[in-house]
């Protein structure tokens, strides 16, 4: 526990703000907010005051299993500015992990409030990432949000099937989505390392194996929505690693 009056005040009120959102206490962390208190989302170039700010904090307490989110160490205190270090890893609703990322927030309070959170935050980029992370900025999503949309896209695929069509393409998907283009692709390649193609004849090949065994593989291809022998045959050796006869 820090020795000044000042550091145990701010580590009292971030360790209060730290258990509300852990338990998912969307009006116990708004009560620590100072009136000008101000979150900057340094991944995405972003911030968020006043009611952008209340909107903001309520989707990811709605959207988050708060759970997966692990602090790694206390708090260090300086003064009035505390800083946390903690790794989060947004799942599917079936439980595997779509993104992970480290972060570590600058929490500064007034006066018993927090009036700031500067949150630097590191996505845990697969093998196959392209795109700089800096790309973030022009994309206009945080690790949490590109988390979000990862489960969203995942949920459309299973519910709604698009890959059945041969023509699905990444402005359909988007729009029926909700997001950009520009959004979709580098969510993910740095979420899942993988083009929006590959991702599209991943879930063909799931289908695939899905299949009533009693069709032929070809059949099964097309039923799956690809037009091309080849690139049925390519995707299914990326996700499988045998050839179709090898079933």
């Amino acid at each position: 526990m820090p020795r000044d009056p000042l550091s145990s005040a701010t580590l009292r009120i971030v360790d209060q703000h730290n258990a509300c959102w852990g338990r998912g206490d969307v009006a116990g962390v708004e009560a620590l907010y100072h009136p000008e208190m101000q979150f900057i989302e340094h991944f995405s170039g972003r911030s968020f005051q006043g009611e952008a700010l209340r909107r903001h904090v309520r989707a990811i307490i709605a959207r988050s299993a708060l759970d997966s989110l692990e602090y790694l160490d206390r708090p260090r205190v300086d003064g009035d500015t505390a800083f946390v270090r903690y790794r989060e890893v947004i799942r599917s609703a079936e439980g595997s992990a779509l993104l992970s990322f480290s972060a570590c927030d600058a929490v500064r309070v007034v006066d018993g409030l927090i009036i700031e959170i500067n949150e630097y935050a590191l996505v845990q980029q697969p093998a196959g990432s392209a795109k700089p992370q800096n790309a973030a900025r022009k994309i206009g999503l945080g690790p949490r949000a590109l988390g979000y949309l990862l489960n969203d896209l995942a949920l459309y695929f299973q519910q709604q099937q698009p890959y059945l069509d041969p023509g699905l393409s990444l402005p359909a998907v988007a729009e029926a989505c909700g997001y950009t283009r520009n959004q979709i692709s580098y969510a993910l390649n740095q979420g899942l390392g993988l083009t929006f193609y590959q991702y599209v004849n991943r879930a063909r090949i799931a289908h695939v194996l899905a299949s009533d065994p009693g069709l032929g593989v070809l059949e099964q291809a097309r039923a799956a929505g690809f037009r091309s022998t080849s690139t049925f045959y390519a995707a299914y050796k990326a996700v499988t690693g045998t050839s179709p006869g090898a079933r």
